[in-house]
């Protein structure tokens, strides 16, 4: 369980206080690559969200190795929660009582990024660590100017499950590669058993309840073609008006209006709800995070070799597909005033074996089976992982952050999660909602 809930905080920790604050101006200044040992030892604070028991011995016994190899540096750690971290960090930095290095999930990163929070690591990573980094990787921890202000640490990928013994049942052959094939077989996979004019096996299904209902709404539109949002020349632009945003939202609302695949009361269930439906057969088909193969695994052991997982399906052939994919981060404050020990504490991490040619940040990652972004770790993944969580890796190529632009939270909060809802349940039309939706982002965007 606490696997399934870390995974699941890391997605929808929000930052509670959004104040402009200027660090240097918000520009990122470049960190020397290495710092020299002194007499008495350099103390950075570490403030990290590491909970599950496991991680924590991993992260105690980093701390301890690293401390015995670099007495000069000593490192003290800092826990919080999920929830708090946003606010606490915030209240840190302004009080004057920066950490030296912090942990962020991507609206965190996004947010403190955006105030100048940051310190530029480019140039103080190790080759061998900027060298291992997978682009899933580059894609929140480079800012928009390219520039690298963090390190990648354990993360998740989301993708299908399916019902294969329902897919029988329905004489369904194949697994949908395409919008259209998802359709097909969604249509053959709803069906009323009881026949009292309601359907109680469903196609398909994915998590709508609160922060879920504007993540998988980026995926849609992603799988068009929509970058939901652009950075340009400096400034953050939506693009919830374009034709691919639309057609995306349109589709997604379809599910449930047009086509009838989907309940329309899937706006009050979280991923353990559709997990729950998922291993009990209500739904056939599931998009969701990794952690939830083991949850089915603990619910529904009966269906021990009746589901599989596999790639979420591209708009139309050729095309290709697209899907919420995401390392949490380590990142140096700006106003750190020990930047240099930070760094060499978290290539060291990086590059320092633990066990089984795992390194201490491989390990952190591997004991939650979370993913760690790097090459190395993916193809030790790729030969040591379960068939169940192959398709995860697979979508590691085709994973993407959450919006990164910094009003982006603020957006889904005082808009998004209402109008998907809204539009999914019928309430509100589709065409009219995105230009509405497209017009306040613009507006938070300074527009």
């Amino acid at each position: 369980m606490k696997t399934k809930v870390k995974c699941l905080l890391a997605m929808g920790v929000i930052l509670l206080m959004a104040v402009p604050f200027a660090f240097s101006g918000g520009k990122q200044e470049p960190v020397p690559a290495a710092v020299e040992e002194s007499a008495a030892p350099t103390t950075i604070n570490f403030f990290h969200m590491t909970w599950v028991p496991g991680m924590i011995e991993v992260m105690d016994a980093g701390v301890a190795q690293f401390m015995n190899e670099n007495p000069h540096i000593k490192v003290e750690q800092t826990r919080v929660s999920w929830t708090d971290a946003p606010a606490q960090l915030l209240t840190s930095i302004m009080g004057g009582a920066s950490p030296d290095i912090a942990e962020a999930n991507p609206t965190m990163v996004a947010q403190f990024r955006a105030m100048g929070a940051y310190a530029d690591v480019t140039d103080a990573l190790l080759p061998e660590v900027k060298n291992n980094l997978l682009p899933g990787a580059l894609n929140i921890i480079e800012n928009p100017d390219g520039r690298i202000d963090g390190f990648p640490t354990e993360g998740c990928t989301w993708t299908y499950f399916f019902r294969d013994d329902l897919f029988r049942e329905a004489g369904v052959a194949a697994h949908p590669k395409t919008w259209d094939d998802l359709l097909k077989a969604a249509r053959k996979l709803t069906q009323d058993t009881d026949g009292d004019g309601v359907p109680d096996q469903w196609g398909y299904a994915h998590p709508v309840q609160a922060e879920n209902a504007v993540q998988f709404w980026q995926t849609w539109m992603w799988q068009a073609g929509s970058p939901v949002v652009k950075y340009q020349d400096g400034e953050w632009y939506s693009d919830l008006n374009s034709t691919a945003a639309l057609r995306g939202t349109r589709f997604m609302v379809d599910l449930v209006q047009k086509h009838n695949v989907m309940p329309s009361t899937i706006v009050d269930m979280d991923w353990e709800a559709v997990t729950n439906g998922f291993a009990f057969g209500d739904f056939a088909i599931m998009y969701n995070g990794a952690w939830v193969v083991g949850s089915v695994k603990s619910k529904a052991p009966e269906i021990d070799g009746q589901w599989s997982t596999g790639l979420t399906p591209s708009v139309a052939p050729g095309k290709e597909t697209a899907t919420m994919g995401h390392p949490n981060t380590f990142n140096v404050l700006k106003a750190s005033r020990n930047k240099e020990a930070a760094i060499e504490f978290l290539n060291w991490l990086y590059v320092t074996e633990y066990k089984d040619g795992k390194t201490y940040a491989d390990e952190y990652a591997y004991v939650p089976a979370a993913l760690n972004f790097t090459k190395d770790y993916l193809e030790w993944a790729k030969r040591n992982y379960e068939p169940l969580l192959q398709p995860f890796l697979d979508a590691v190529a085709y994973a993407k952050p959450l919006a990164m632009d910094p009003k982006w939270q603020q957006f889904a909060e005082l808009y998004g999660r209402a109008a998907v809802q809204d539009m999914i349940q019928g309430k509100i039309e589709v065409d009219e909602t995105m230009q509405f939706l497209h017009e306040q982002l613009t507006k938070l965007q300074g527009h």
